[in-house]
This record gives structure tokens, C-alpha cells and sequence, in this order.
């Protein structure tokens, strides 16, 4: 690589073959360090190779394409109980959020996962038409290189909202949610909460059956666990939810053709929860209706030889700060307390959105205003086991409910923007 000092007419970032420069210096900085080297008089400093800035050190200083691990979110309801087609992605090397363009169609209660091309899809949900005449079979993708969603023409099996969404091997695996019953009439009578399942491959751009759920859920957490096992967590056997919440966990092996449906429940049942894998054996399951406030550790062994499925020990986790459902969680990497972005070393549980208040199903629509959209970002830190002030996250710019998170390669400010 030639390194070269900078004029300083030039703009505050450069683009060079390999990337763009993150910080305004870098050149200038790199060609002082390797002329010392080269011509250096009485340095104490071991002199370098100029092969270990171009080839090592360059590199990690310049983008030279979307950066991993971005946090999106996407979709969802505001405080007018309108579905959104808002998408806002968390940069965490600057530590701000960026506004995405916006996707194809409004969606709320809608799911989404990361593709290996290193683009993202959304899929289901609902629009303006609401969640009955309004349900969704249509998918988009997202591409942070060329920032741009196109559909994939590749619709669901099954119109759904309220279903997760989570990868298992080479597939997204859409689980669960509300549709219409089959060829009947638009009607919310007709609704159905669904058993049913599907694969979606991103190499064939098709979705295809797969395993059914032991019990009709909508409004569980899908969350992939290390050692290819997918578990739905919680949700609600009944479209409005007027029947009680769940409280079993389901798994699904990689090449398995059914869902073990495991002994040990929930400390408390939940719906419309956060929830995320910790590791190969815990998740960590935070909120949901109704407001609740309150988190566990559900903790996942492989089968004894009684065929015993799994146990939950009594780990306390403190409450978040209010009582949120529809919220969502990722994990991720932030800085460490005291540290600035992006020095991302400590493993964290993120939770965002979410409602405080009545939820839309309820049969009262006068109570619909009740609820209030969250714009506050929680933080679990998991390496503390602790949560962090409540204002240690940006805010999120649009508040929302039902809508998607997604963990997946992202343009960052100093790349392309």
C-alpha cells in the first residue's frame, strides 16, 4: 500500500483502494512512523517493516466495505398503532444511530435474520390494513452496500404476523404467529394462532415446511443456541390473548423432524418478551405482557438418561427499570465501563422498544392510548450480571413496538455516507 501525506484541503475522509480512511490523520500518521523507521537517528524504537503498517495495520484503520455485527431495527407499531416502514441501524463504531432507508412496505409484528451474503431479510407482518385484511406473505432484503431493499419474490407459505424468526444451519426458520384460517372469509373470528413452520434458503430463494411446533404459539421468542439447536420461548396460544400465556420452551435440533417439547417451564409465562441466548445452555428472558418487569435465566442441558430435557436454576437477575412487552434483545459487544465506542469487548444484552400499557389486542380500544412506545435502550451486561444505567445506550430515535432486530452487517459513518 502507498502511504502518502494528506493535503489538508481534502474532505475529513479518504478513500483509498483498499477503503476508506476512519479518521482524518491516518495517512500522514502511517508515512511519519515509516520514515522514522527508515531514517531513524538514535531511536530507542525498534524499527518495523514497512509491511507490518501496509499490511496490518492500514487495513484495520480504513473500511473496506460494511462493518459486522451492526444492531438494526426495523419495522414495527408506534404510538399511533401505526405499522412503520422505518429502519434505523446502531453504529457501533461511532455509537450513534443512522437512519436506513425506509423498506418496501410497512410491517409491524413482522421478523427478521441475517443471510450469509451478508444481507438481511424481513419477512411477514402486517400493514396499515391491520392485523387481519392486513397480513403479510411478502419478504425483502436488505443490501448495506448498495443500501437498497428489493423484494425477493419468494413469499411465505403462509401470510403470518407475530412469529419469530431465527437461523438454523443454512436456513431461516420462521416459527409460529397469527394467520387467517385457511380459505375462509377476512374476519377476525377466522384467525388462527398457528403450530406451523417454515424454512426459508436464501441459495434458492424458497421457502419450504418444516417441522411444526408442539403447541400454537404467537408472540414467542426464537432464539438460535450454539450446537445447532433453535428454541421458542413463551408466546400465546390465542390470536388477542385472551387465553393464558405460555410458559414452555420448545427445541429444534439441526436435521431434526420435530420440536422436543421440554419439562421445565418459565418461572412466570410470557408473551411478546425479550429474549437471547447467553450461551449453549442459557437464556436470558426479560419482560413481556403483561408490562412485566421482571428477567430469568432459563438454563437448556441435553437429555439425561431419565430423558429429563432441561432445568433452570435459580440465578437472580435484577428487574429492568419499567415493565416493557413487544421488546426485543440481541447480544452484542459494547465498550466496557469507562471505555468509548468502538472498543467493543464486553459481552452485553441489548433490549429495545417496546410498549408500557394495553395492548392493541385487547377488546377495549379505548385503552389503546394507554400505551406508551419505549425509546430507552437497556443494557445487560452479561460479564457484570448487572444492568447498566439506563442512560448508558443512545435513545432510539423512533419509538416502536413489534417490530424486528437484527444483527448483521452495517455501512458505518466514515464508509460510503
Amino acid at each position: 500500500m502507498e502511504l502518502r501525506s494528506e493535503d489538508a484541503s481534502r474532505p475529513r475522509q479518504y478513500r483509498q483502494p483498499g477503503g476508506r480512511w476512519v479518521e482524518q490523520g491516518t495517512i500522514a500518521k502511517l508515512s511519519l512512523l515509516c520514515m522514522e523507521d527508515r531514517f531513524r537517528n538514535n531511536s530507542s524504537r525498534v524499527a518495523l517493516p514497512p509491511s507490518i503498517y501496509s499490511e496490518n495495520v492500514a487495513p484495520y484503520l480504513s473500511f473496506n466495505g460494511p462493518v459486522p455485527d451492526q444492531l438494526y431495527v426495523i419495522g414495527g407499531r408506534d404510538s399511533n398503532q401505526e405499522p412503520l416502514n422505518v429502519v434505523e441501524m446502531f453504529d457501533s463504531w461511532n455509537g450513534r444511530w443512522i437512519t436506513c432507508p425506509p423498506m418496501l412496505a410497512r410491517r409491524a409484528g413482522c421478523a427478521a435474520a441475517p443471510l450469509p451474503s451478508g444481507c438481511f431479510f424481513v419477512c411477514g407482518g402486517y400493514d396499515e390494513q391491520g392485523i387481519v385484511r392486513g397480513v403479510l406473505d411478502s419478504c425483502e432484503v436488505f443490501d448495506p452496500v448498495s443500501q437498497e431493499w428489493s423484494d425477493t419474490g419468494a413469499a411465505l407459505l403462509r401470510a403470518r404476523w407475530g412469529h419469530g424468526c431465527s437461523v438454523l444451519g443454512s436456513s431461516v426458520i420462521a416459527v409460529g404467529g397469527c394467520a387467517l384460517l385457511a380459505g375462509s372469509l377476512i374476519a377476525e373470528e377466522l384467525m388462527e394462532t398457528l403450530r406451523s413452520c417454515e424454512a426459508y434458503d436464501s441459495l434458492t430463494n424458497q421457502w419450504r415446511p418444516a417441522p411444526s411446533l408442539n403447541v400454537a404459539r404467537a408472540g414467542a421468542r426464537v432464539v438460535t443456541i450454539a450446537g445447532g439447536k433453535l428454541a421458542a420461548v413463551g408466546g400465546c396460544d390465542d390470536v388477542f390473548g385472551r387465553a393464558e400465556m405460555l410458559a414452555t420452551v420448545e427445541i429444534l435440533n439441526q436435521g431434526s423432524d420435530h420440536w422436543d417439547l421440554l419439562d421445565t417451564q418459565l418461572g412466570v409465562p410470557r408473551t411478546t418478551a425479550a429474549a437471547v441466548a447467553l450461551d449453549a445452555e442459557r437464556i436470558l428472558v426479560m419482560g413481556g405482557a403483561p408490562s412485566l418487569s421482571s428477567a430469568e435465566v432459563y438454563h437448556v442441558q441435553k437429555r439425561s438418561p431419565d430423558h429429563s430435557s432441561c432445568h433452570m436454576e435459580g440465578l437472580q437477575i435484577g428487574d429492568m427499570a419499567e415493565g416493557r412487552m413487544g421488546c426485543q434483545a440481541v447480544a452484542m459487544r459494547l465498550p466496557a465501563p469507562g471505555r468509548t465506542f468502538p472498543t467493543c469487548t464486553r459481552q452485553c444484552v441489548v433490549v429495545v422498544g417496546g410498549e408500557n400499557g394495553d395492548e392493541d389486542w385487547s377488546e377495549d380500544e379505548s385503552t389503546s392510548s394507554l400505551a406508551r412506545q419505549f425509546s430507552t435502550v437497556l443494557v445487560f451486561d452479561a460479564e457484570e450480571g448487572a444492568w447498566r444505567p439506563t442512560d448508558a445506550f443512545p435513545q432510539l430515535p423512533t419509538p416502536r413496538t413489534a417490530m424486528a432486530l437484527c444483527v448483521s452487517p452495517g455501512t458505518v459513518a466514515g464508509y460510503g455516507w
